[in-house]
């Protein structure tokens, strides 16, 4: 596909700073599943670096989001967690990174543009270290595969029969909770 084509409806987002050692987590994860052609058939993959505002015009009009990032919930190094952001309410990012304020104002711009994703999904995984350097440590570069795999089955979920976003009454049932599962 080229780049003048319509966009895929998903999109994943690998965030982070790759000189800043764990922080890098969400790109080194895009670029992993960028050699499995499967993955690259079904979802756009973006390099969102530091979630600059070049961000909002390549995820503007994808129907899911899936954001991979360094994540500090206050877990041992190198858990996941998965977070759901999907919903009709504003909703804050309550974890600390590198760059919090930028996403959730990416995720606030494309909704004040009425062009938000009907589901966002956040994977995160917990950071050893967030300081110079351009290596993972070891515990989040252990974490790669796990991560990658969620990636993985979250685009089976949404991509599977059945597997469309949440009806309009199912959304606002779940309110604006913040589901969060250890992966």
């Amino acid at each position: 596909m080229s780049d003048l084509a319509a966009p895929m409806p998903i999109a994943v987002v690998g965030v982070g700073n790759l000189l800043l050692s764990d922080d890098g987590v969400g790109v080194h994860t895009v670029r992993r599943l960028g050699g499995d052609p499967s993955v690259r058939s079904i979802a756009r993959l973006i390099d969102g670096g530091t979630v600059g505002t070049n961000l909002l015009a390549e995820v503007c009009g994808c129907e899911k989001l899936l954001i991979v990032d360094a994540v500090d919930a206050g877990l041992p190094p190198g858990s996941t967690i998965r977070m759901d952001f999907g919903g009709p309410a504003s909703q804050a990012i309550e974890t600390r990174n590198a760059h919090q304020f930028g996403l959730h104002g990416l995720l606030d711009d494309l909704r004040l543009m009425g062009r938000a994703p009907g589901e966002v999904i956040l994977v995160g995984v917990q950071p050893a270290e967030i300081g110079l350097g351009t290596e993972l440590s070891r515990e989040v570069a252990d974490a790669l595969p796990v991560v990658a795999a969620e990636v993985v089955r979250q685009l089976d979920r949404w991509t599977a029969p059945g597997g469309a976003a949440l009806p309009e009454a199912a959304r606002e049932r779940q309110g604006t909770e913040q589901p969060r599962e250890r992966i």
